[in-house]
């Protein structure tokens, strides 16, 4: 047995499917998460600690300035203001000042040693050694820092003594002026940095406190980061920054002591300070891992238990369905049922299609052959009692939609787009009249218009003129297609429909006289016959229009010259009469021409031009035009579109037993010879073989397809002698048609396809 990798479950791809969505999802959010964290968390660390720097600040100030505070206590003391001022070297008043002297320290341990220095008297109270002359003084660099500058006025700085660093404080007798009397003190930096900063300093912090030149003063030295510290503050003048060191880095704190121009830089370095950060964050992981799991293992019970029937129902639909693709044994149950949904679908619609394109096809085939034999046969009138809603209508309409401009429409739209645009205009007619109280059957018979039968009351015509309107707007609107229409009176169901249908279409062609756009009526036909010459007075066109169709500009033109000479000496009125006849006949023959397309109105050329000359001339040019038209080399994909509009035109007219290349070339305003030419070109086949040939194959469907005589399925597809159809179908089949009903009327599904698409196919 055949086992399936568990990959093709469906159950396991909806898990896997499942737990990547579950990832994709959380491990984004746990990120931002613990980086919102990580961020929030700096802005408190370094909040915090410019509250601490700033406390250290004030802390420090506050320190000094008690320190400041003792040292001009000790030197505003009497006894040793007697000593500063005594003259005689009196041992009492020696002794209090040291008495003195020693009092004030033992109220101050932060001041390490004290110098009352006289230099009128060249003598120093030191608080270690007692009273000595200045030459035996131990502190020489002081004495010299004293007597040779004039210190600033309570301001704290460096001093080393003996390798000893501290602070000094010196205190002149008058501010900002020289003295001989001074008291320094030196104040001991362990110990004023152990007060400052024995309760913050931690091994992850670094505190320190550096003067207006970058020199320490107090906390640790390092010399480096003093350096950088110094040089960072002055670079970015804020209160918090960054500093980099080779394999460490700080985030910075500072604060400014305002009385001695120092500041304190309280450092926290990074990894120590995110330490606790980066535990939290893999904590957070390391339980959304976990619950990625216990989710993931949800899913899979849940998927399992849920989807295992889909496991089921494709292993029951590998035994019914045959797929062609080799590689069908290794797809998922998904694609199995998915495939095989998509293959009943498809044979569905396949069925549907063909019962529609079937019910379409007879639907032409039946309505054509009313149309063309001018009254419905035995199937066509079964067709139309039944499937329509024409015979219970007390009269029959006949209208036609021309397209104008037809050859700028084929030029525009490639016929796949012509026949659907065709289509829409018969599904908008047939939806717009069928609206009102009036039954519709729309036909495109190919060529450049559609044929609507249009069933209601007689006396419905005006009523059915207003639908019409809207139709032609309608198409205009959504389509952008102009049209021309004409409709016929009402008539009886007996009548000859196939006349109606050539004097209606006839009818469209008016809109060559005034170019208004209007509904035509057969009575607009007879107003305007009533008005047409007389035979021996009319212009001759018929000779002119050959000669066109044949490419013959110079005999058209002689022709053209020869008719015109009858009007220059008729009066005005009648000689406007005749050219807008003459002009009417000469080119309604020709209204699917390009040349044509920007003619909107006849009477409006006549107007147009002054004289008989220029009209003429005018007249000469179109001539000229329309005849080398019709011999106008086509593109490659043009010619191939035309012969495809060309086998449309003759399988829609097979029934017509006037079907002819004449014919044909007319409706495609071409030279029969180049429509010969054309054809033979592209289909290899002449085009009157093609008409027999195809004339021939639809007999044969018949024979087999339906039960009516032999010589009505020959009437029907267009043969008129009997003798040339018995003779036509003997020399394509070998057989008389009544054989070859015997022969193949049984096997109609195995051997009538193949023999009725041979030529489709081949062409």
């Amino acid at each position: 047995m055949k086992i399936k990798p568990i990959l093709q479950k469906t159950y396991f791809r909806t898990f896997l499917l499942l737990t990547t969505v579950l990832i994709c999802s959380i491990i984004p959010f746990v990120y931002l998460l613990s980086a919102e964290f990580a961020k929030y968390t700096m802005l408190e660390v370094r909040s915090s600690s410019q509250n601490e720097v700033d406390n250290l600040a004030s802390k420090a100030e506050m320190i000094l300035g008690n320190l400041k505070a003792n040292g001009l206590s000790m030197y505003a003391d009497q006894n040793i203001q007697n000593w500063f001022f005594n003259t005689s070297n009196d041992p009492l008043i020696n002794h209090a000042a040291l008495v003195a002297q020693s009092n004030f320290m033992s109220t101050e341990p932060l001041i390490q040693r004290s110098y009352l220095i006289n230099l009128k008297h060249d003598l120093v109270v030191d608080s270690k050694a007692g009273i000595v002359r200045n030459e035996s003084f131990a502190d020489q660099s002081m004495l010299e820092r004293v007597e040779s500058s004039h210190p600033q006025y309570l301001r704290f700085f460096n001093h080393s003594l003996d390798g000893t660093d501290s602070l000094a404080l010196i205190l002149p007798a008058t501010p900002k002026k020289p003295s001989d009397f001074y008291l320094v003190l030196l104040v001991d930096k362990p110990l004023l940095s152990k007060l400052l900063f024995g309760q913050t300093v931690s091994s992850e912090q670094d505190i320190r406190i550096l003067d207006e030149h970058g020199q320490l003063l107090l906390g640790a030295s390092n010399p480096v980061l003093s350096g950088q510290l110094y040089q960072a503050s002055r670079e970015q003048q804020d209160s918090e920054f960054q500093v980099r060191l080779p394999h460490q880095r700080w985030f910075v704190n500072t604060a400014k002591l305002t009385t001695e121009n120092w500041s304190v830089y309280y450092s926290n370095e990074y990894h120590i300070l995110t330490r606790h950060i980066s535990l939290f964050q893999q904590k957070l992981i390391t339980y959304t891992l976990l619950l990625l799991v216990l989710l993931s293992l949800l899913f899979f019970w849940s998927s399992r238990r849920s989807l295992r029937s889909i496991t089921f129902l494709s292993e029951k639909l590998k035994g019914k369905v045959a797929f062609a693709n080799a590689t069908s044994d290794a797809w998922p149950d998904i694609q199995w049922i998915n495939d095989g949904i998509d293959m009943l679908l498809n044979n569905v619609e396949q069925l549907h299609a063909s019962m529609r394109n079937q019910s379409e096809l007879v639907r032409t085939e039946l309505l054509a052959q009313w149309m063309l034999h001018g009254t419905p046969g035995t199937k066509s009138n079964e067709y139309i009692q039944t499937k329509t809603k024409l015979a219970s209508c007390e009269a029959l309409f006949l209208a036609v939609l021309r397209i104008e401009a037809y050859t700028v429409f084929c030029e525009r739209y490639d016929f796949p787009s012509r026949k659907l645009i065709k289509y829409a205009i018969r599904n908008i007619s047939e939806e717009v009249i069928g609206a009102g109280p009036y039954a519709a059957e729309g036909l495109d018979m190919g060529g450049d218009h559609i044929i609507l039968v249009v069933g209601g009351h007689a006396s419905g015509g005006l009523q059915l003129q207003r639908h019409l309107e809207e139709t032609q707007n309608q198409v205009a609107r959504i389509l952008n297609v102009d049209t021309t229409t004409a409709v016929s009176n009402a008539y009886d169901f007996g009548a000859n429909i196939r006349n109606i249908y050539d004097h209606i279409y006839e009818l469209t062609k008016l809109r060559f006289l005034n170019g208004e756009k209007q509904i035509f009526l057969e009575n607009d036909y007879e107003e305007f016959m009533a008005g047409y010459p007389s035979a021996s007075e009319a212009l001759e066109t018929a000779e002119i229009i050959k000669s066109i169709r044949r490419g013959r500009p110079e005999a058209a033109l002689a022709l053209l010259r020869q008719q015109m000479k009858h009007v220059h000496e008729l009066p005005y009125r009648d000689c406007q009469l005749n050219l807008a006849y003459f002009t009417y006949d000469l080119l309604k023959n020709f209204n699917k021409s390009s040349v044509l397309h920007e003619i909107s109105s006849i009477h409006q050329l006549l107007e147009r031009y002054s004289t008989l000359s220029e009209y003429q001339a005018w007249l000469e040019s179109i001539v000229t035009m329309l005849a080398s038209e019709t011999e106008v080399p086509k593109s490659s994909s043009r010619k191939e579109e035309i012969v495809l509009e060309i086998k449309e035109y003759v399988d829609n007219h097979l029934q017509d037993a006037q079907l002819s290349i004449e014919q044909v070339a007319d409706n495609f305003s071409f030279s029969v010879s180049y429509i010969r030419q054309l054809f033979k070109e592209i289909m290899n086949v002449s085009l009157s073989e093609y008409i027999l040939q195809e004339r021939i194959e639809r007999v044969k469907e018949k024979l087999i397809s339906s039960q009516l005589s032999v010589l009505e399925i020959a009437d029907q597809c267009g043969f008129i002698s009997k003798g040339h159809f018995f003779a036509a179908f003997k020399k394509f089949t070998n057989l008389t048609p009544k054989q070859y009903r015997e022969i193949h009327g049984d096997s109609a599904g195995k051997d009538i396809a193949p023999s009725s698409l041979s030529w489709r196919s081949s062409s």
